[in-house]
């Protein structure tokens, strides 16, 4: 690949494929861990392992990973609670650095977000693909999951109170009182918010970009407050595994975040005539002619790729 964001900074890189085979396993290894009956100290464990190893990829492949985890989000509900953890794990990782975090604040960040719905994480997958309204007993779940999640991580042996802190209050990170722990449940609440809007389910399509990022980004004034910006910036308005239409009508998927927000590298995927495009084709939307016009739903583009093919078009 000749795109430095998806090479690592240091050490041999790894192929496409490779990389995104990482993402497979952390994927399972997030069913996995997620879905156990009942957290303990060596599921504790396991979940730090997850964390580290989410952090090791996520730093080295930054558009690759944000790209696999929000496509995947986007076009389907299968493991929902799974990739809504990694993709806020992710964005609080490629966060931090904007928020002058340091290591340790950005581990517990991280492992907040991949641990925040463990009360709820089988209801989650459940609603995902459920066709009905919520049940009293699905609302009940819901509004004390944040709670009893922070209860049973202590219960498994999580001694950090800052961990336990963004945990309870990812939902309402006004209440926590914790300077350090606010900080982190603050920017999780934010992330949670905009990665939720982008993921489909079964009764509601995927928000586009624009639309999502107004809800979670935009302020009182009709501009992006101080996370709202920090949001924006990491993801960039149209974020990798979005879908876009360009001014002339092409369709395509976002790839690459830019150097400005609104012009990110997409992989095209149909022509202005609605003929698809194999392989995929670069579009780089900074170049004249090229800009994006809007983000469209996936149905929109009806041109389907594997993974692998679509990120090859940054060859």
């Amino acid at each position: 690949m000749t795109d430095a964001e998806l090479r690592p900074a240091a050490g041999a890189a790894l192929s496409v494929r490779e990389a995104l085979d990482g993402w497979e396993r952390l994927r399972v290894q997030a069913v996995n861990v997620l879905l156990a009956e009942q957290p303990d100290a060596a599921w504790v464990g396991r979940l730090r392992q997850l964390a580290d190893a989410l952090v090791a990829l996520g730093g080295r492949y930054p558009d690759l990973s944000l790209y696999y985890l929000l496509n995947e989000q986007i076009n389907g509900a299968q493991h929902y609670c799974a990739l809504h953890a990694l993709s806020c794990a992710l964005i609080v990782q490629l966060g931090a650095p904007w928020l002058q975090w340091d290591e340790e604040q950005t581990a517990r960040g991280v492992r907040a977000a991949l641990s925040m719905n463990i009360a709820m994480s089988r209801l989650q997958d459940q609603l995902a693909l459920q066709d009905g309204p919520l049940s009293e007993t699905q609302r009940t779940q819901i509004d004390d999951h944040a709670q009893r999640g922070a209860t049973l991580l202590e219960q498994a042996g999580v001694d950090d109170a800052v961990w336990l802190s963004v945990v309870r209050g990812h939902h309402a990170p006004q209440q926590v009182d914790d300077a350090a722990a606010r900080a982190v449940a603050d920017w999780l609440y934010r992330v949670d918010v905009y990665a939720a809007k982008l993921s489909r389910r079964r009764t509601r399509a995927a928000l586009t970009p624009a639309i999502a990022a107004r809800d979670a980004c935009i302020g009182d004034g009709g501009r992006p407050d101080a996370l709202g910006a920090v949001l924006l910036r990491v993801l960039g308005l149209y974020p990798p595994g979005s879908y876009v239409e360009l001014v002339g009508g092409e369709l395509g998927v976002v790839v690459q975040r830019g150097a400005l927000a609104h012009q990110p590298v997409v992989a095209l995927l149909r022509r202005a005539d609605g003929a698809a495009v194999a392989p995929p084709r670069r579009r780089d939307t900074a170049q004249r002619g090229l800009a994006v016009r809007r983000g469209v739903d996936p149905d929109t583009v009806r041109a389907r790729h594997a993974h692998e093919a679509v990120l090859r078009a940054l060859d």
